[in-house]
């Protein structure tokens, strides 16, 4: 697999990435609300740091920095993740998760926080795990999840002072 930064042709390919995520109704809180300009205006964009990830040469993953906050909080760097189901269950969200770390440290960022984890997102949890994040806080049923109801979401952070 090759993870590299998205060029404005990669764009399209990560929208419809995003949008399948999204239409499950189980990982994001984004709804069929949001169109695809308010999402290029926010995330999909070149403005903020975005990878792809490569598989015999289909884009099967990708990954989106930016800021968690404006002003005296963009030193902490925020990140979405997004996997094509037909190659879950290869830890290509690990890997993405892990070239993330190293793509925010080289931009500066001096940690990492995902702000809402659903919690029954089991393999996005031991990913995010897995690459060093701890817990930090629990937002109970904060997630309308589209099967189970109300679930937790979770709160990690990385501290980037520490990567090497």
């Amino acid at each position: 697999m090759n993870i590299r930064p998205a060029t404005p042709a990669d764009l399209d390919a990560v929208w419809h990435l995003w949008k399948a995520v999204v239409d499950q109704k189980i990982y994001f809180p984004y709804d069929e609300t949001y169109s695809r300009e308010q999402m290029e205006a926010t995330w999909i964009n070149l403005d903020n740091a975005v990878f792809v990830a490569e598989l015999d040469g289909q884009i099967v993953g990708a990954y989106i920095l930016r800021p968690n906050q404006p002003g005296y909080g963009k030193h902490i760097v925020n990140a979405a993740y997004m996997v094509d189901a037909q190659v879950r269950g290869k830890k290509i969200g690990t890997q993405l998760c892990a070239h993330s770390i190293l793509a925010a440290k080289t931009l500066g960022y001096r940690g990492m926080q995902f702000n809402l984890v659903v919690s029954t997102n089991e393999s996005a949890v031991r990913a995010w795990k897995a690459n060093g994040f701890e817990i930090i806080g629990t937002t109970p049923g904060g997630f309308y999840h589209h099967e189970l109801g109300y679930v937790d979401t979770y709160i990690f952070f990385k501290d980037l002072t520490k990567v090497e």
